[in-house]
């Protein structure tokens, strides 16, 4: 089965995906940009520093395995070069049990920026699926 090429931007995405799906808050700060910012349903939160990224993203998972996380599907993702060093990832996902039972769907865009030839999450927008 031939293997999908991803663009770096996405890549990096993906890292970020696999970070929060080990439900690994140290990790999913790696992937984020100096400063950032969230924005979810409940607000924006400004993200200065990975520290605060880690901290938000562990309340964040604190209840995930008491409500049987164990993946996240993605719709497939679309990016869109936005300039050489900022690219948007968007699609939509889906939080699932083992047993394929959805536990919260959301449409999401990430905003990527590109410093000094890495690619890191700069803004992370969650909305309702559409």
């Amino acid at each position: 089965m031939p293997t999908e090429k991803l663009s770096p931007a996405v890549e990096a995405f993906r890292g970020y995906t696999r970070a929060f799906q080990d439900l690994d808050p140290r990790r999913v700060a790696h992937y984020f940009h100096e400063p950032a910012f969230t924005i979810t349903p409940h607000g924006l939160t400004p993200l200065p520093t990975r520290n605060e990224v880690e901290e938000v993203y562990r309340r964040l998972m604190r209840d995930l395995p008491a409500q049987g996380y164990a993946r996240t599907e993605f719709s497939p993702l679309q990016e869109r070069g936005l300039a050489d060093d900022l690219v948007t990832v968007s699609g939509s996902g889906a939080w699932k049990k083992s047993n394929g039972e959805v536990i919260r769907r959301f449409g999401m865009t990430y905003t990527l920026r590109r410093s000094k030839g890495v690619w890191r999450v700069a803004v992370a927008l969650i909305h309702d699926p559409v």
